[in-house]
């Protein structure tokens, strides 16, 4: 009985250490500006995207389940017609607040209003490189499995704040530290 017992132990400490145990992310990011201006460049789309703003389909105005979206639309950057909500979520974003090294917000899924937490901590590394520590976790203590969608969260702002096009950009996570990072589909999440 001991050695059956200790072998359950001994296997669940292999499983939660090499997976997160929730839907979370963590993503470094490293980008070739100022921590100020890659605070403002975020900052300004957290706002873009805030929780008045339209998700792709209307899907934010479905109230049951993965419906179609309300109004045809294509997947951002495909030919591809979305036909069950969500399309996208680059919307229903809320800052929490900012600091000079710090940003703290919220994304609320589309269809079931979801909250996922998130933040960005900046460090400044030279005189023309900011080191971003980006965290995105699901709220619902039950949430385990997201299809990427909080990497999604904090990808989605660093491509609409323009800092993913910039020449130097990088980033650094593995499925060690993001949950479901290989089904990850921004376009749709």
């Amino acid at each position: 009985m001991f050695t059956f017992s200790l072998l359950l132990l001994t296997a669940g400490l292999v499983f939660v250490d090499s997976y997160p145990n929730h839907a979370e992310c963590r993503v470094i990011f490293k980008i070739p500006l100022s921590c100020g201006e890659v605070r403002t460049r975020l900052v300004q789309q957290i706002n873009t995207w805030n929780r008045n703003s339209r998700c792709p389909g209307d899907c934010h105005l479905v109230s049951e389940g993965r419906g179609a979206p309300l109004v045809p639309v294509k997947y951002e950057g495909t030919n591809t017609e979305c036909r069950e909500c969500p399309c996208g979520q680059k919307c229903l974003y809320q800052l929490q607040s900012v600091a000079s090294n710090q940003i703290k917000g919220s994304h609320f899924t589309p269809v079931k209003k979801y909250e996922d937490k998130f933040r960005f901590s900046l460090t400044e590394q030279g005189a023309s490189t900011c080191r971003v520590n980006g965290f995105s976790s699901a709220t619902l203590s039950y949430a385990y499995f997201d299809f990427g969608t909080n990497y999604c969260n904090l990808r989605n702002l660093m491509d609409g704040a323009g800092l993913s096009s910039i020449s130097g950009y990088g980033e650094r996570t593995s499925k060690d530290r993001c949950m479901q990072l290989d089904k990850i589909n921004c376009r749709k999440y």
